[in-house]
């Protein structure tokens, strides 16, 4: 051999050596833990994130589908457990470009656009081909995601942002937001991501029907009659991306001396409502109003809630067909005197509009 001595280890020894390193690399890990435990943020309580900016869902009880088939996307946060190392199981953020760091990798790894189960294999791999484990066992989760979620806000009883891995239907939505408030209008706007949009898509070219949806493109459905009916046709698939939103109905209000006074939709099938058909939903005028007083109290465009027009009525011609019977508009409100306080007319027409302008909290809405 010379002077020049060559040594070269047996396979035992390399397995020793590899055991060795990973039990010097755990040592180190261990002891600086709390480096590493700055890389994963803790889980924050609230629906945003700690800017304030996009949503943030849990998504430990999600809707539709099974996680089976979930891909992860950039900035969700993980939960990866390895069997027997402790000191790796904890939660990861996936980075924004959708990368993943883990301790004792040397590069980090390729996450967004993998499923769970495919991004456990890869995590197992590295481990393996690093020489640092030749058999883990992985398993992750996901604790919190942005993009895999559908909103619903407006007149609903809790808004909020809901985990959906796969189609829902809408009608499982709305009863997770606790179904609609009084003040809900009929229509429901629902705004498509990106899946939603695909699916479409591909839904319209299987029947053959022409389909120009694209992103972000809206469209209102019958929401109040999914509600009441379950009309199939109204209880639509919702998407991983999609936006729902209920308005606020168009109200017009009928108050005073009438049998039912309280806030009424002005809905498409009451486009037309005119002081009349305003009266017969109210119930009719009762056996005390001043019928030859009655006013509409109309808002003066861009002047304050306060600053209303008044627009006599006359009932008695109206039923005669001698005038024309004036089409009622939102936030119109029709108000009927009782007989014997005409001297507090003013103060009952203030009054009226401030149960209207106050919230109308103790009026009933009827639909």
């Amino acid at each position: 051999m010379g002077s020049v001595l060559q040594f070269r280890l047996s396979d035992e020894e390399s397995k020793l050596n590899g055991v060795l390193a990973f039990g010097a690399a755990i040592f180190m890990l261990a002891t600086f833990n709390p480096v590493f435990a700055q890389q994963s943020p803790p889980v924050p309580s609230a629906a945003t994130d700690s800017k304030g900016t996009s949503p943030v869902v849990p998504a430990a009880s999600p809707l539709g589908s099974s996680s089976a088939d979930y891909v992860v996307s950039p900035d969700d946060l993980l939960d990866i457990y390895v069997m027997d190392v402790p000191e790796i199981s904890r939660t990861y953020r996936v980075s924004s470009d959708g990368m993943l760091a883990l301790p004792l990798l040397t590069e980090p790894l390729q996450a967004a656009g993998l499923t769970l189960d495919q991004l456990s294999h890869v995590i197992a791999s590295k481990f393996h081909d690093s020489g640092m484990l030749t058999n883990a066992q992985v398993t992750v989760s996901v604790i919190e995601t942005r993009l895999h979620s559908v909103l619903i806000s407006g007149e609903v009883k809790d808004p909020q942002v809901f985990p959906v891995f796969g189609p829902t239907r809408l009608l499982d939505i709305l009863v997770k937001a606790g179904g609609l408030t009084d003040n809900a209008g009929n229509d429901a706007i629902i705004m498509r991501g990106d899946i939603g949009a695909r699916a479409d898509l591909a839904e319209d070219a299987q029947l053959n029907v022409p389909n120009d949806k694209m992103r972000g493109q809206s469209f209102t459905l019958n929401i109040r009659k999914l509600v009441e009916t379950g009309n199939d046709a109204s209880n639509i698939l919702l998407y991983p991306g999609d936006r729902v939103t209920i308005p606020r109905a168009q109200l017009f209000y009928v108050l005073g001396a009438v049998n039912r006074p309280g806030g009424y939709v002005l809905d498409e099938a009451r486009q037309h409502v005119t002081v009349l058909k305003a009266l017969a939903l109210a119930g009719d005028v009762n056996n005390i109003a001043k019928r030859k007083h009655i006013t509409i109290l109309r808002r003066k465009p861009g002047a304050p809630d306060e600053n209303r027009e008044e627009i006599p009525v006359d009932i008695k011609a109206m039923v005669k067909g001698e005038t024309p019977d004036v089409r009622m508009i939102a936030d119109d409100i029709l108000f009927v005197p009782e007989s014997g306080r005409l001297k507090a007319w003013h103060a009952s027409v203030n009054s009226a509009v401030a149960v209207v302008t106050t919230g109308g909290a103790a009026l009933m809405v009827y639909h």
